[in-house]
C-alpha cells in the first residue's frame, strides 16, 4: 500500500500546534471534519477515525477524496522538538493505480500536505505574535 509523507518544523510550542492541528476548521481552507455524516461537498469532508490528545496523534479518511485513490487512512502527528518547537508529520496510506504514483506523490504529497502543513505553521506562530 502506497504511503506519502511530509514532514515540517513548526516553531511553536507542540501543545498550542496541537490545539491547532486537531481542528481543521482553524487552519485548513478546506478540509472540514463533520461527524453525522458529510453535509458539506464529499471532497471535503474528513471522518475522525482517531484522536489522541496524549500523544497528539489524529487519523482520518476522506470518505470520497478528489484524488483516483480508495482506502484512505491518513495520520496527522505532532512531536515535539523541545517546549518551543515542533515536528509535524501528515501522511497517508491508500490504495491508487501504480501508475499513478509519481503524480499523486507531487498533487498530494506537495500540492496538499505541504501547502497545508505551511498554513498549519504560519497559523500557530501568528498565534503566538
Amino acid at each position: 500500500m502506497p504511503r506519502i509523507s511530509r514532514k515540517m518544523f513548526v516553531a511553536a510550542p507542540p501543545e498550542e500546534v496541537w490545539e491547532l492541528a486537531n481542528r481543521f476548521d482553524k487552519w485548513h481552507p478546506k478540509l472540514r471534519e463533520t461527524p453525522g455524516g458529510p453535509e458539506m461537498d464529499p471532497q471535503l469532508v474528513v471522518k475522525i477515525i482517531t484522536r489522541d490528545d496524549q500523544a497528539m496523534e489524529l487519523a482520518y479518511t476522506m470518505p470520497e477524496p478528489p484524488f483516483p485513490i480508495s482506502n484512505h487512512m491518513a495520520k496527522i502527528q505532532v512531536r515535539s522538538k523541545d517546549s518551543v518547537s515542533c515536528y509535524v508529520e501528515w501522511s497517508a496510506d491508500f490504495t491508487a493505480d501504480p501508475e499513478l504514483l509519481h503524480d499523486l506523490e507531487d498533487d498530494l504529497g506537495d500540492d496538499v500536505y505541504r501547502a497545508a502543513l505551511d498554513k498549519l505553521a504560519t497559523a500557530a506562530q501568528d498565534a503566538r505574535a
